[in-house]
């Protein structure tokens, strides 16, 4: 199974989301910014790092550029995980490197097989 780093400011959502998770078998890292993303990057050392948009500070579109740019992390797939669910939030997040997209509301065997195919397709190409 995969280490993964959700990064979301909503305690009920990760809770939620570490629960589905853990119950499939993940390992599960929590961040509540997108300012500590990359510090929770060279601890934990995600497989996979499922990331909301709308936080305060840095929001998940800066995180996801950072990530993205820097060498130490532009290999892990992102996952983006969000309420804005309009195609150009898609094709923005795509065209900064994110793997795959989850608008929310959002189902617990969706989210998993999205992760499943991106932690697959992610060894394939390593």
């Amino acid at each position: 199974m995969a280490r993964i780093l959700v990064v979301d400011d909503s305690h009920d959502v990760r809770l939620l989301l570490v629960a589905v998770l853990q119950r499939a078998g993940h390992e599960v890292v929590e961040a509540t910014d997108g300012a500590s993303v990359q510090s929770w990057v060279s601890d934990a050392k995600p497989d996979l790092i499922i990331l909301d948009l709308m936080m305060p500070g840095m929001d998940g579109w800066e995180a996801l550029e950072r990530l993205k740019s820097s060498p130490a992390s532009k290999h892990i797939p992102v996952i983006i995980f969000s309420a804005l669910n309009e195609d150009d939030d898609l094709a923005k997040a795509r065209s900064m490197g994110a793997i795959d997209y989850v608008s929310k509301p959002w189902t617990a065997d969706d989210l998993l097989d999205r992760i499943r195919w991106a932690t697959t397709i992610e060894r394939k190409s390593a």
